[in-house]
């Protein structure tokens, strides 16, 4: 699903525009980055929370020269799944 039928799918539900549910996502996701921005954790109860976590630097060797080389340290957005939205897709798969 991308942005164009999400947004389709909520103003069918909630009797909107499409224009104004396009907005209330880019909203979202603009509070939802400040945010995670800042340091902290968005929660979305019964879906999941996503947080900013710190990647240390990491040795590795180059495939192509076998050279030593350092990763450096970088964040990254983890995404960890609620209990309910883990027991709705138990066992398909």
């Amino acid at each position: 699903m991308n942005k164009k039928y999400l947004a389709e799918d909520i103003s069918k539900r909630i009797s909107i525009k499409k224009y104004e549910a396009y907005n209330f996502i880019d909203l979202f996701i603009e509070v939802a980055l400040e945010n995670l921005g800042k340091g902290r954790k968005l929660v979305l109860s019964k879906f999941g929370t996503l947080i900013i976590k710190k990647k240390n630097k990491k040795r590795v060797i180059n495939p192509i020269n076998r050279q030593p080389m350092i990763i450096p340290p970088t964040k990254i957005v983890k995404f960890i799944p609620s209990e309910n939205l883990k027991k709705k897709f138990e066992g398909n798969g």
